[in-house]
C-alpha cells in the first residue's frame, strides 16, 4: 500500500508540472485546476474549460 501512496504522490506532481493552462506548464492558476491526493486517488477539479483528452494524454504519457 505504501507504494501505491508513492506513485500517486509522483504521479500528483508530475500533473502538478505537465499540465498547461493559458500555454504554460506548472501554470494552474488561482484556483482554476486543483489537484487532490487521497491516498492512492487523484483528482483534478477545473473551473475553466479543461478537455479530458489531455488529461488521458497526460496519462498515457506517465504510464
Amino acid at each position: 500500500l505504501d507504494l501505491e501512496n508513492h506513485r500517486a504522490a509522483n504521479f500528483e506532481q508530475f500533473l502538478q508540472e505537465k499540465i498547461k493552462v493559458n500555454g504554460k506548464a506548472g501554470n494552474l492558476g488561482e484556483g482554476v485546476v486543483i489537484i487532490k491526493r487521497s491516498q492512492s486517488k487523484i483528482t483534478v477539479t477545473s473551473v475553466v474549460v479543461f478537455s479530458k483528452r489531455y488529461l488521458k494524454y497526460l496519462i498515457k504519457k506517465n504510464i
